[in-house]
């Protein structure tokens, strides 16, 4: 008669070789050598090239395209209904490009001269809500990538709840970036220039405004962006902070801008052949590189929360102090 064969000796609680992994990450301190991490950063463009960042970022700059597209003619329309509303377009387009100003005026012209009141009232309108739903599809498209980690949650069908916000942002997002770019356009006055070509002083203030016009536009941009990241968080989720994406994507679109700003400042030593081709290609490598940053300061903010995940702080206690020992003592019945 055989025995039954013994059964293996428990493991040893010392040994870290039978140690279950914890279910989450230790707490850690954030510090700015977090943010600058090597697998940190590669393990961001490894999620990239899975969720194919480089092929959407290009879809959602076509939208943008588009949406911008459509705008130009709802402006052009609206300037051929109101003189205010043309003298502002030309003035902006002027600021961009000096030899297309007089273009533009032209078709405005013919256009309030040949076109009937009603044809340029349906260009407005079809063009506004043309313009208007490419870009609550454009948001709407953004907000779903950067929710999307690979569940099926984030490809349902939106709810009514989740289109109005979407919405929302989509009006919030157009207005602050339109001012955003509207304080970058506005040109100095010709007297703070020519006081800053002959005074240290007026250099001085020059540099002050330029300072504060970026400073603006930067705020006005991390505003946005922050919205659009905390939009895009699931409901049933847990928050988390959106502060580091929100701070790539600014830098990075402030790079992008200052790029293009200066080669904008440049176009008057150029033929309009040349100047007109190459905002064209550095305006539309700009707004693929500032969408790709968008997506990635999404991902950004989930890796780092994931990397380095913070402890909320405990929340205080409402309950007063435990009911002493003497209030659960049973009085003595006097004896009979």
């Amino acid at each position: 008669m055989s025995l039954p064969p013994s059964r293996p000796h428990p493991p040893d609680a010392s040994s870290s070789q039978f140690l279950l992994p914890p279910a989450t990450p230790p707490i850690t301190k954030r510090t700015v050598g977090s943010y600058l991490s090597y697998p940190l950063w590669k393990n961001l463009w490894q999620q990239a090239a899975r969720h194919r960042y480089w092929v959407k970022g290009a879809a959602i700059a076509y939208g943008t395209l588009c949406c911008f597209l459509l705008g130009s003619f709802m402006a052009i329309a609206a300037a051929s209904l109101w003189p205010p509303v043309a003298q502002l377009v030309t003035k902006l387009f002027q600021q961009l490009l000096l030899t297309s100003a007089p273009l533009l005026q032209t078709v405005i012209a013919e256009m309030t001269e040949k076109w009937q009141l009603n044809h340029r009232w349906w260009l407005f309108l079809i063009s506004g809500v043309a313009s208007l739903g490419v870009w609550c599809k454009v948001v709407g498209l953004t907000q779903q990538i950067i929710r999307s980690d690979g569940d099926l949650a984030s490809h349902l069908i939106p709810t009514l709840r989740q289109r109005t916000t979407t919405g929302l942002v989509a009006i919030a997002t157009a207005a602050l970036t339109l001012l955003a770019a509207g304080v970058l356009l506005i040109a100095l006055p010709e007297s703070m220039q020519e006081s800053a070509e002959v005074s240290v002083l007026g250099l001085i203030r020059q540099l002050l405004v330029q300072g504060l016009r970026w400073s603006l536009a930067a705020s006005t941009i991390a505003l946005s962006y922050g919205l659009l990241y905390r939009s895009s968080q699931k409901p049933s989720a847990r928050s988390t902070p959106v502060l580091p994406g929100t701070v790539f994507a600014t830098a990075l679109w402030l790079v992008t801008s200052m790029l293009l700003k200066h080669h904008l400042e440049t176009l008057t030593s150029h033929h309009w052949l040349f100047s007109a081709g190459s905002t064209l290609t550095l305006g539309l490598i700009g707004l693929y590189v500032c969408t790709l940053g968008l997506l990635l300061g999404g991902q950004y903010n989930k890796l780092v929360n994931r990397y380095f995940p913070q402890s909320r702080s405990a929340q205080s206690s409402s309950q007063g102090p435990p009911p002493s020992f003497e209030s659960f003592t049973i009085p003595k019945r006097p004896y009979r």
